[in-house]
């Protein structure tokens, strides 16, 4: 199996074209060939769903630290299907995008309106449909067939707004 990682992973890095990157995804095979118990999870669950063609994957669909995308993310309860930041950093999110890593750091949003120190609010706008607060201190992981690329990039976080993020995750992590 680990053979198997091994060889998808070098066919995805001759795919780069970006010296800068593909020196990054080299240094860092290890995280890509080797799967740790979420990332194992997250990767025979993302198989499963290409072979129940039931969503399509994000395999070629490009994400970025800072937009707003819809997620599962509780499969089994069916309903919370929920906006999602996207907070993990570029290189990853291209992995992601090249189908060698499966798993997202977010933040979920919620249109309940609670406001404190740890929620970021962000209004209704491009396709985001609430006016809604990013949940700062719930940050998590989520295995990259939870997204729903169908339902499309609902916003994009402007720089000042990222950094009042940052601000927030700075005083949880402190």
């Amino acid at each position: 199996m680990k053979e198997s990682r091994e060889a998808q992973f070098l066919e995805a890095v001759e795919r780069v074209s970006d010296p800068v990157y593909k020196a990054w995804l080299l240094e860092n095979r290890a995280i890509f060939v080797t799967r740790p118990r979420t990332q194992k999870k997250a990767w025979l669950e993302a198989l499963e769903m290409m072979e129940d063609n039931t969503e399509e994957g994000l395999e070629g669909i490009a994400i970025a630290k800072g937009e707003i995308w819809f997620a599962d993310l509780d499969p089994q309860a069916k309903g919370k299907i929920r906006p999602v930041l996207i907070w993990q950093n570029d290189y990853l999110n291209r992995a992601v995008t090249l189908g060698i890593y499966h798993q997202i750091i977010v933040m979920p949003l919620s249109s309940r309106l609670y406001g404190g120190a740890y929620r970021y609010r962000i209004e209704a706008r491009d396709n985001l449909p609430k006016t809604s607060e990013i949940v700062c201190n719930a940050i998590g992981l989520v295995g990259s067939n939870r997204l729903m690329p169908k339902r499309g990039l609902q916003t994009r976080l402007q720089r000042e707004e990222i950094e009042a993020v940052t601000q927030i995750l700075n005083a949880i992590f402190g």
